[in-house]
């Protein structure tokens, strides 16, 4: 999300929130979908598991491609960013390397990670409620600042440059699974308001951030959103959005990281510290090679997650409601041609991301 401001900036607040309107609506379907072919499916699977049982060897194939560069960009960005926010907030105390918090941001996630589903659970309500506090007190501090002319700028050059960013950031089908254990003997719809809710709370979050962080910076917002209300807010706000964005970052790494290792475990029967290893190290391994873009990483991950786990999931749809059981949860009804849709809007989105954003 820290980098959403920075691509709105540069394509103009409009296109932006038109691209996270259309979008929410479309993640939200496809999250729904996936959420009844969890319930349709019995055994403990991941996407690729979920793949190779409806669509075959070559949908694994495909699928697993996706999944693991998607997670282990994923992943890569929150350490670079994670370790980012804690500098920034321990910079008045510590006068040590960036280097070394980024590392420190890794231990607390991979220790976490390890951990399993019941200490990330514990840890991600609390750091989800305090998120959503953070986040609207940061928009009633600078709300008086902010510029009207700031949100009127357009660049349709860069209009396909929120797309990948967007879809990235609404992206959660790694915790639809999780979703699905909390939920497993409860029959009274919470399964399914979760995954709505789940995805409409980030979008509206999203929308305030955008909108506080443009309407300040305007064209000076800077890649992590934060850095760049210096002059304007002054150092407090610094450290308040350090705390913030050390919030979203470490429950991001806790969700994600606990899913690839799950997708290891469940799908291709890989011993659970083993699992953990890869998890944890492979992006680590990334960053100290020096991969540092974040908001590159972002555009393209965003885009490769919805024209090949999006299209997919339309795909697996289609086939559990031939040959899978019946969702004690819910059932939707989904006319074929919003399928259809679903999948040109990924497809294109795609295409269009590779022509006019590098």
């Amino acid at each position: 999300m820290f980098g959403l401001p920075y691509v709105g900036a540069r394509s103009g607040f409009s296109i932006t929130i038109v691209f996270l309107l259309f979008l929410t609506i479309i993640i939200t379907t496809v999250h729904l979908l996936y959420g009844e072919i969890v319930c349709r499916t019995k055994g403990r699977h991941r996407l690729v598991g979920y793949a190779e049982h409806y669509l075959g060897h070559w949908g694994k194939r495909i699928v697993t491609i996706s999944v693991v560069v998607g997670f282990y960009g994923s992943l890569l960005v929150y350490i670079i960013l994670g370790g980012n926010f804690l500098y920034l907030l321990f910079l008045p105390f510590l006068k040590i390397p960036l280097i070394f918090f980024n590392l420190i941001f890794f231990i607390i996630g991979a220790i976490a990670v390890y951990g399993g589903l019941r200490v990330i659970t514990k840890i991600d309500f609390l750091m989800g409620i305090l998120l959503i506090v953070v986040v609207f007190l940061f928009f009633f501090l600078g709300f008086k600042q902010i510029k009207i002319e700031n949100l009127k700028t357009l660049d349709f050059h860069n209009f396909f440059l929120p797309y990948g960013a967007i879809l990235y950031s609404l992206a959660g089908l790694s915790a639809i699974p999780e979703i699905k254990e909390i939920f497993s003997h409860k029959e009274n719809g919470l399964y399914k308001k979760s995954i709505f809710w789940g995805t409409l709370i980030p979008a509206i979050l999203y929308f305030v951030f955008i909108l506080t962080i443009i309407g300040l910076t305007g064209s000076g917002t800077t890649e992590d959103a934060v850095s760049g209300l210096t002059s304007l807010l002054g150092e407090k706000i610094i450290l308040l959005g350090a705390f913030f964005g050390f919030l979203a970052t470490i429950t991001s790494f806790f969700s994600l990281g606990l899913s690839l290792k799950e997708t290891f475990i469940c799908d291709y029967k890989i011993n659970k510290n083993i699992a953990w290893f890869l998890v944890c190290f492979v992006p680590l391994v990334l960053f100290g090679l020096g991969f540092y873009n974040f908001v590159t990483i972002i555009v393209l991950t965003g885009a490769l997650i919805g024209a090949v786990e999006g299209t997919s999931i339309v795909l697996i749809y289609k086939k559990v409601k031939e040959i899978g059981a019946r969702c004690a949860d819910y059932n939707l009804k989904i006319p074929n041609v919003l399928n259809y849709i679903i999948v040109s809007v990924f497809i294109i989105g795609f295409i269009c991301t590779l022509i006019f954003t590098l």
